[in-house]
């Protein structure tokens, strides 16, 4: 008669097998969907990185067609991205040499074709994904920026705002009317994530039954012609990368994204 005990350790195993099955596939469709959006986004942009990306991948292709071994053809796909990440610096300069003569031409009043629209959106695509974890407040609003909305206004709910001292010193002040505040000094200030989403906009302090609602009201939207440099003293530079807003100001008077008017609203108990 079967042990119990052996039967649940074969069970577990049995588990385990296909959890590490599961955590495979989803690699690999991870890494695939990243391969082929790095591909194109790298085409529309004009960098020589897309030609290793493009090789690796249709050499991890060929790896599974010839010998159907997953594994290999997984392996070969990090390789490309190792190497990817190797030549960050290398990738880096020839991108802001590229947004840069990008907002040359439109500063010019030159249109940009297709092709280069599309590496602008892409970029702005990357952008939002990269600071959905660090600065989750800006990055959902850029998130909506790819999505029309009739009313042009969109409602966030999140107390997390409230953690900003500068938001939390206008409320005890019981501020209305626009506020900006100085909050680009150093990334390590506690205001800088609230900065990137809130800096300016006007601020509203209600008196409720049981709780103040705090309200921050911002025209979410990208300026004609500005640029801001991060990672410019990081390495002396060689991670140093362009964020042009000129070039997502140009898609939104193309109609490609849809700025509105952002409110935010936090309950700050009694």
């Amino acid at each position: 008669m079967p042990h119990p005990y052996c039967d649940n350790c074969m069970n577990s195993k049995a588990l385990l097998s296909q959890l590490k099955i599961f955590l495979y596939y989803l690699c690999a469709i991870f890494l695939v969907i990243n391969y082929l959006f790095l591909i194109v986004w790298t085409y529309c942009y004009s960098l020589y990185v897309g030609y290793l990306l493009l090789a690796a991948f249709m050499a991890a292709i060929i790896i599974f067609i010839v010998n159907r071994s997953k594994r290999q053809s997984i392996k070969f796909l990090l390789l490309g991205a190792l190497l990817f990440l190797l030549l960050l610096p290398f990738n880096l300069k020839q991108y802001n040499r590229k947004a840069a003569s990008f907002q040359a031409r439109i500063n010019n009043n030159d249109e940009l074709n297709t092709r280069e629209r599309l590496g602008i959106y892409g970029c702005l695509m990357m952008v939002t994904a990269f600071d959905l974890i660090p600065f989750p407040e800006v990055g959902e609003e850029n998130f909506y920026l790819f999505f029309s909305d009739q009313d042009s206004t969109r409602v966030f709910y999140s107390n997390a705002i409230l953690n900003s001292p500068s938001i939390m010193r206008e409320v005890k002040r019981k501020t209305s009317g626009l506020v900006t505040w100085n909050k680009w000094a150093t990334v390590f200030n506690p205001d800088f994530r609230y900065a990137v989403a809130f800096d300016p906009c006007i601020i509203k302090t209600e008196q409720k039954e049981n709780y103040r609602e705090v309200t921050l009201t911002r025209r979410f939207e990208y300026r004609k012609n500005h640029v801001t440099t991060h990672a410019n003293n990081f390495a002396r530079g060689w991670f140093a990368f362009r964020i042009d807003e000129g070039l997502f100001w140009y898609l939104q008077e193309r109609g490609w994204l849809h700025p509105y008017t952002a409110i935010w609203k936090a309950k700050l108990s009694d």
